[in-house]
């Protein structure tokens, strides 16, 4: 094996550990240079976490111990998702599961595993297994030894984030972050005893925990941290031929990658930051069908189908992020062929509905953005790749179709909001208002005007409740507000009253450009 892929390893120290135990303590008390520390970590963080290193690939290890920068992370008031500001002080919580709720810890962990998170290194039975071993652990007074910190860890966060994805769980929000405050309390263990993947699976929990809790930390610097653990230890490389890496921890050195990477792609592409890592820079491949995919289920095929198909929107969503803009309806075919040719899901299965909408969310996700570049960029129209209007009219639609079924799933009591969500479906409303109004310019019926009034409305409706976790999305409601009075308005009549020229930061820039681009 490359000692490089060593290096990281040794770096997380008991020293490490310490620190993390330190810092813990503080973000529960008064700020002070131990805190104000960990910020300096993040902002080192946020600096070179991007791309791929070359000559300081160490430079983590050698400036700041892992715990300090996980500390950091947590230690940001994740209430704004687009912000790095302090955390305000809260009072230290470490309630732990009892015995007498064995049956609904396993409830709330299975519903971890339903979720359509991309994990794949993750073997259910096993996961399951462990969590068991813990539970029966606590209830046995007398059992020979405590169980192993990751398990405690595992049981612990997957139980927090089963309750965050739970719509009849919103009455468990102090049990949910006392779950993570006790979990974070076995991470100085985990830094001492566990390999470096171990670290890159905890911080891919807390960043899946911080999408649904403002309590959470800063879900980006947190997967900005995971991804440079993976490129300090070569995951987004193809091992050499004589490495002497077995098949097992290969396959999962490979999907821990592409767990991340997609991550990445997903929160640059929604929060309109930059790429943690060109593609250019990765050569690993995919696992193969047979050996790579480690989840016990009775359908693997279909299960490995579905998420090499999640990887590959991944790498499509890495060619808009970075791809030419004369190019944006070559990319627009590719969603499209990506879109029409979705992998087998059993109906029966429990997280089928949860895939369904978000195949469907992607799709928005992918088209939004390429249809807020068209304003200002002339592409070549090609008949087999469709035109501008093309994919203008295929963003209104999908946009249209993705709030409606959001709002349908809200009425029936099965909508869960992450703070990426709520981006989605405010972007998804911008996009619709303004195309609708671009394309209505001449004529916009009544008919047009009352699709806008009830999307804008419906959309308002969903992000009020993303905006009581995260209280900074308050201000897409805001601006949702501003663009059903504006649409209301014509040119004649038009107000001063709305100014766009001063939106607030936390607008995606590509929403705040296709404002202006519509109504100045």
């Amino acid at each position: 094996m490359d000692d490089s892929l060593e290096t990281p390893r040794d770096a997380i120290s008991i020293t490490s550990s310490r620190a993390l135990d330190t810092v813990n303590t503080n973000r529960h008390g008064p700020e002070d240079s131990s805190v104000r520390a960990t910020m300096g970590a993040i902002g080192f963080l946020s600096r070179n976490a991007m791309a791929e290193p070359r000559d300081n690939s160490d430079d983590l290890p050698w400036k700041f111990s892992l715990a300090e920068v996980i500390s950091g992370a947590l230690a940001i008031d994740g209430r704004d998702p687009s912000t790095a500001m302090p955390a305000p002080q809260t009072p230290e919580m470490n309630s732990r599961l009892s015995s007498e709720s064995r049956d609904l810890t396993l409830e709330h962990v299975r519903k971890f595993l339903e979720w359509p998170i991309i994990m794949p290194y993750i073997d259910e039975d096993i996961f399951l297994r462990q969590c068991e071993g813990v539970m029966a652990c606590r209830t046995d007074c007398h059992a020979a030894q405590s169980p192993p910190p990751l398990h405690v860890f595992n049981l612990h966060m997957a139980c927090a984030i089963g309750i965050s994805v739970s719509p009849t769980s919103t009455h468990l929000s102090f049990l949910n972050a006392s779950l993570h405050s006790a979990a974070l309390s076995e991470l100085p263990s985990i830094l001492r005893t566990e390999s470096t993947l171990e670290h890159i699976h905890c911080m891919i929990m807390l960043t899946i925990y911080s999408l649904y809790n403002s309590s959470g930390g800063s879900a980006w610097h947190l997967l900005g941290l995971a991804m440079k653990t993976c490129i300090s230890l070569g995951l987004h490389r193809e091992p050499d031929v004589n490495s002497s890496i077995g098949l097992p921890e290969a396959g999962r050195r490979r999907w821990l990658f592409w767990a991340v990477y997609s991550f990445d792609r997903m929160l640059s592409l929604v929060m309109d930051r930059p790429l943690s890592i060109q593609d250019d820079y990765i050569s690993v491949h995919l696992p193969a069908e047979d050996d790579g995919l480690s989840i016990a289920t009775e359908t693997p095929h279909q299960i490995s189908q579905t998420i090499r198909y999640l990887v590959l929107y991944s790498q499509l969503v890495s060619g808009i992020r970075s791809g030419r803009r004369e190019d944006i309806l070559l990319t627009y075919s590719n969603i499209v062929h990506w879109r029409d040719l979705p992998p087998n899901v059993d109906r029966q299965s429990p997280s089928a509905p949860h895939l369904l909408y978000l195949f469907e969310q992607l799709s928005c996700r992918a088209l939004i953005h390429l249809a807020s570049l068209t304003p200002q960029t002339i592409v070549r129209n090609e008949f087999w790749l469709g035109n501008n209007q093309d994919l203008e009219t295929d963003t209104i639609n999908t946009s249209y179709q993705f709030i409606n079924r959001s709002y349908d799933l809200f009425i029936k009591g099965s909508f869960v909001c992450s703070f990426i969500d709520a981006y989605d479906i405010f972007q998804a409303a911008v996009a619709f208002a303004c195309l609708t109004r671009r394309r209505s310019q001449n004529d916009f019926a009544a008919r047009r005007l009352a699709e806008v009034t009830e999307v804008i409305s419906k959309a308002s409706t969903l992000v009020t409740i993303a905006a009581s976790r995260f209280p900074a999305l308050a201000a897409f409601q805001q601006v949702l507000l501003s663009l059903s009075t504006r649409n209301m308005e014509t040119d004649e009549t038009t107000s001063n009253t709305v100014s766009w020229n001063h939106l607030p930061d936390i607008i995606p820039r590509r929403s705040q450009r296709l404002i202006r681009f519509t109504f100045t």
